[in-house]
């Protein structure tokens, strides 16, 4: 089944701004009931807590995924010959610096300058985060788009798949060594692979974000339709059969290494698959002219304003006061389901006003 897209009109796609929607509330609610809920309710036997706890697991994955799929649009979008001519490779560049920059800041804490100015380390403000895994990954986009621009975007697209596996399988070896890695190295570089605050490390968190820059990279390729009845099946493929996947490279690529296979977790793929089907059933929606509240449009313009702003609200971030100061594992069920609506409610409502603004501003421009 091949579906239209409004691909090369020059209108933004819905279902990707829909997608950051959700995935940004879905990272709000996650993130207050996760720093909220007293312990006597996490009981893992619990249908309630053990559902809440597998969409908890999708925020991260479709996060990343779609952040992935926008840019690889926008960037094979690129008419410009000079790629430093590039109005996306610029701004992309730019973010990267950004989100680098936002990503240690917040990371920071005024309340600990006096002791960091005496000498003694804050060795979170040496953590791979989020927001540090995204930069990354653009700036590893971008250069590989530079690298193969000239070529078709079958192998662009091969190119990032081919980069997935290749944090799939890092996340697979590393979980397989002992000790930090890289061996010796400075703390924020075993950060980023695998270290004392590894939050969101390359291998395995950036494939997902090239497994976006792929579907992206595809649709940019199909030039208005999308295979979409392939991808759903993908899709759903990955979700029942994903964790079996992550089981057969992951001792394929041991047995390689000669060291006995002993990962006892898995999730990877299966976790793709839930992306994809959630970002295939947005663009079925969108190509059927199935609209979904402008408002959810809004807030996925504006998830970087949304992440930033509830990480120092949430958790004291930069200034050293917040919610955590109060709310860490002290709510019930019923109290924390209210916090976490009042919560997303209130950024979402933030975010509304920022893009009507920015709208106003535009017009008026």
């Amino acid at each position: 089944m091949q579906s239209a897209l409004p691909i090369g009109s020059g209108k933004r796609l819905q279902f990707i701004d829909n997608a950051r929607g959700i995935a940004i509330l879905l990272m709000l609610e996650g993130h207050f009931v996760g720093l909220t809920l007293a312990p006597e309710w996490r009981v893992e036997n619990n249908v309630i807590y053990e559902i809440w706890n597998y969409i908890r697991g999708i925020t991260g994955p479709m996060f990343l995924f779609v952040t992935g799929l926008v840019f690889s649009y926008l960037l094979t979008g690129s008419k410009e010959t000079n790629w430093w001519q590039m109005r996306r490779v610029r701004r992309g560049l730019l973010r990267v610096l950004e989100l680098l920059f936002w990503g240690y800041l917040l990371q920071f804490n005024f309340i600990n300058l006096p002791a960091i100015l005496s000498g003694k380390p804050d060795v979170w403000l040496q953590a791979f985060h989020v927001l540090q895994c995204i930069a990354i990954g653009l700036f590893v986009m971008i250069f590989s788009f530079i690298c193969l621009r000239k070529l078709p975007l079958p192998v662009l697209m091969g190119c990032y798949v081919l980069l997935a596996l290749s944090c799939f399988f890092g996340h697979v070896w590393l979980s397989h060594q002992q000790g930090f890695f890289p061996n010796q190295a400075w703390a924020w570089v075993q950060n980023m692979w695998k270290g004392p605050n590894s939050i969101f490390p390359i291998a395995p968190w950036l494939g997902f974000t090239f497994y976006g820059a792929a579907l992206g990279v595809m649709i940019r390729w199909h030039s208005g339709k999308i295979p979409l009845l392939k991808w759903m099946v993908c899709g759903v493929i990955l979700i029942l059969a994903g964790s079996l996947l992550d089981v057969v490279l992951g001792q394929a690529l041991m047995h390689a290494s000669g060291i006995p296979y002993a990962l006892k977790t898995h999730g990877f793929h299966a976790h793709v698959g839930d992306v994809l089907m959630i970002t295939s059933v947005l663009a079925w929606c969108e190509i059927r002219a199935w609209h979904f509240p402008a408002a959810l449009q809004m807030i996925g313009k504006n998830t970087f304003f949304i992440y930033v702003t509830h990480v120092i609200v949430l958790y004291g971030a930069i200034f050293g006061v917040g919610l955590n100061d109060w709310l860490v594992n002290k709510l019930n069920p019923w109290q924390t389901a209210f916090g976490a609506i009042i919560f997303c409610a209130l950024f979402a409502g933030l975010a509304i006003l920022l893009e009507k603004r920015k709208s106003r501003a535009t017009t008026h421009a």
